[in-house]
């Protein structure tokens, strides 16, 4: 057991804020669905990784059930732009804690995907209405269309693409583009 709970965090790191198929796990761990399940939430309960679910929401054709896993030390991952989007997942997780304890709002993290494969990387819902959209980069600007795309169907809920590599605010199509460190900043 141990080793396939070791075999198993290797995954993690290896796919990290990516949408995981238990099944998949399952059948690379050659471990019953239970037990694959059990050993998640043992990992979660000690702070390793956390999951965000996809919106619950009435959009048409978007994924609805697969979690997408982050950790709690991005540092480990290899591939920059999961690791600048593990990061930034770290940050609203917090601002989610942070409205939960201080401010009694139910502010919840998600992410939408549809099955065209665009995607928002997060999605905030403030008491289960949609609040804010985020996308992540490391260029300067990134799939700012995907934003636009849900922020219409979701409402015109504001749109954010945060940029590793940006030095300066900006807009393009309705989106706001921000420096990473002006949008971490600004997260309470």
């Amino acid at each position: 057991m141990l080793a396939s709970v070791e075999q198993l965090v290797m995954l993690l790191l290896s796919d990290a804020t990516q949408i995981f198929s238990i099944n998949r796990l399952r059948s690379t761990l050659r471990a019953n669905i239970a037990s694959v399940r059990l050993w998640l939430r043992w990992l979660e309960r000690m702070h390793f990784c956390f999951r965000i679910s996809p919106h619950p929401g009435r959009l048409e054709r978007t994924l609805r059930h697969a979690p997408k896993f982050y950790l709690r030390d991005w540092s480990a991952i290899k591939d920059s732009q999961r690791r600048f989007e593990n990061l930034v997942a770290c940050a609203l997780l917090r601002w989610c804690d942070f409205a939960a304890d201080w401010q009694q709002r139910r502010l919840t993290l998600h992410y939408v995907r549809d099955k065209e494969k665009r995607q928002a990387d997060f999605l905030l819902t403030l008491d289960k209405k949609p609040f804010l959209l985020v996308g992540t980069t490391i260029e300067e600007s990134g799939r700012v269309g995907d934003l636009r795309y849900f922020s219409e169907r979701l409402g015109r809920v504001p749109a954010v693409q945060v940029s590793s590599s940006r030095r300066s605010p900006g807009e393009e199509n309705g989106v706001k583009l921000l420096p990473a460190p002006a949008f971490l900043a600004a997260i309470p």
